[in-house]
Parts: C-alpha cells; structure tokens; sequence
C-alpha cells in the first residue's frame, strides 16, 4: 500500500468516525427533547430535582438488597421501593433538599433519611467487636504481631 492510499483509508476512517459522533450527538439531542418534554409533565415541582432524587432512592434500593462484602449497610428484605417512594413523598419538604446542593450532599441527606426510617440499615457486625480481646482476625491483644 502506498501512501496516497494510507492516507485515503485514514480519511475514510476519520470520515466513519465523525458521522458516528454525528449520530450519537444527534441521537442524545433528541433523547435530551424526549426527556424534558416528560418531565414537564411530571406533576411536582421541580421536576428535574425529584427524578434526581428518585434516582438516586432507586439506585440505593437496587444496589443494598443483598449483604455483600463491600457494603456496610442493606434495604431490609420485603422493603419495596413504593414503599420508600411514599414515605419520600410524606416527609421531602422537611429534608430540605434543593438544586443548590451538589449531588454528594443529596445522596447523604437521603441516606441519612433512610437509615432514619429504617429502610437502610447496618449490617451486623461479623462479632469480633464484641470479643474484647481479640482484633477481629483470631489474633490476640497482646500476642506479638
């Protein structure tokens, strides 16, 4: 291959790759137009802020059915979201929460919401605090480490 032909393949590629961004960008305008127009419809104001509230409630739900290892907390079994939607719904104007806040914040005043009414809560500890004389890995206090 010469190099008039290397560079026409480049072009071609490049060609490729700009339609597809093209596509994309227009493909996320007209998903962006779908969006607005239903949360305009959304009987609560402003909308934007319970679908990102919402959000992040759904997301905690999904993700804290089940003890894994790396969580420190659950949703309790037989908790369904519903339920959680209408307590949200009793209690949202004393949270305070408002678009001036950034989303790290949200999250922490919704959690703190739930582990308030018990739809997140600890988990139990593995026991080791409650064994004073160990670390909670089978060694000893006192024992060289």
């Amino acid at each position: 291959m010469d190099k008039a032909n290397i560079i026409e393949s480049i072009d071609v590629l490049k060609a490729q790759s700009d339609l597809i961004s093209i596509e994309r960008r227009d493909r996320v305008y007209n998903d962006l137009n779908e969006v607005i127009d239903k949360l305009q419809k959304i009987d609560v104001f402003p909308s934007l802020l319970w679908v990102w509230a919402f959000d992040i409630i759904r997301d905690i739900h999904e993700n804290n059915q089940e003890p894994q290892e790396y969580l420190d907390e659950v949703v309790p079994e037989g908790v369904t979201l519903k339920q959680i939607f209408d307590k949200f719904w009793d209690d949202v104007d004393g949270l305070g929460i408002d678009m001036d806040h950034g989303g790290e914040i949200i999250e922490e005043v919704i959690r703190d919401w739930m582990r308030e009414n018990d739809f997140l809560v600890a988990l139990d500890d593995d026991g080791w605090l409650d064994e004073p004389n160990t670390f909670g890995n089978g060694i000893e206090r006192g024992d060289d480490v």
